[in-house]
């Protein structure tokens, strides 16, 4: 499906998005760079993901930091460590995003990070590397609530991202609750994680406000109030 008949099922306030570009293929950045530039209202990311951290390379992180350079590229990312599948050995894992964070606070860009089930390596690397008050994204977050709550202390400009997960996890739920409404981003984590009752379908931005719904429901928010604030957390850690 092409992004004009993705997009013409988005809500009518729709204002932007964010590409996430985190695939080791130098066509891929090109193609993403090219995509915004075609397309006023979507931003982009670039990064490597931990499945792929075999295939970063010094010709990679070259390109990466060229993208740094585009006017539309508001962060680094999709970075971090996945052990659930480990598609990359884990020591490669920790070192590549290492790398990453260093090039990417040399950069002041903010940080998107993934983290599956290597909350602990995670936190104690970015502890190492991250200042206190630096822009984090950290996406789709599935963990349990301790460590929700480690992030939010470690780092004051920090957010926890929530996708679709949140309408078919109920042990999300308490985690939703207990992150303050000001340090959480809506997300889609396109073209997986489709909320319910979509399941099985792409994922794209138009069911945002399905996500957002849920928030709102397990806070007893308006979901107004809901949007309003996600949308100005979202502004201010991407400078958007």
């Amino acid at each position: 499906m092409s992004f004009r008949e993705l997009s013409s099922k988005f809500p009518g306030n729709w204002e932007g998005s964010i590409e996430i570009c985190c695939e080791p293929k130098l066509d891929n950045i090109k193609n993403t760079l090219n995509f915004i530039d075609q397309n006023p209202k979507v931003w982009a990311a670039f990064g490597v993901h931990p499945h792929y951290s075999d295939n970063y390379t010094d010709e990679v992180e070259s390109h990466l930091l060229e993208a740094m350079k585009h006017p539309k590229t508001v962060a680094w990312g999709e970075m971090g460590l996945d052990y659930h599948y480990e598609y990359s050995p884990r020591d490669a894992q920790k070192a590549v995003f290492e790398r990453q964070l260093k090039c990417a606070v040399k950069c002041s860009k903010p940080l998107v990070i993934h983290i599956r089930e290597a909350e602990e390596d995670a936190i104690r690397i970015m502890q190492k590397l991250v200042p206190a008050s630096y822009p984090i994204h950290v996406h789709c977050f599935t963990s349990p609530t301790q460590y929700a709550e480690e992030l939010l202390k470690c780092w004051s400009n920090l957010y926890i991202g929530f996708t679709g997960v949140i309408t078919f996890a109920k042990q999300l739920e308490k985690t939703v609750s207990s992150v303050p409404l000001n340090r959480i981003l809506l997300e889609t984590d396109a073209p997986f994680m489709t909320p319910l009752p979509h399941r099985g379908e792409v994922c794209h931005s138009g069911y945002i406000p399905l996500i957002a719904k849920k928030v709102a429901d397990i806070k007893g928010l308006s979901l107004d109030s809901v949007y309003l604030k996600t949308r100005k957390n979202t502004t201010k850690v991407y400078q958007i």
